[in-house]
């Protein structure tokens, strides 16, 4: 489940993002999972 301001990042492609609606689920890009990479990011 991602909460609103965690930041992860794709490890093929290095594309990043900020969660600013949480959900359910992994968050996925190039067929991979993204790996969180941080939290308590503000959006914007």
């Amino acid at each position: 489940m991602t909460k609103v301001g965690q930041k992860y990042r794709c490890n093929i492609c290095e594309q990043e993002v900020v969660v600013t609606n949480a959900g359910g689920g992994d968050l996925v890009c190039c067929n991979a999972k993204m790996t969180l990479i941080g939290e308590g990011y503000e959006c914007k």
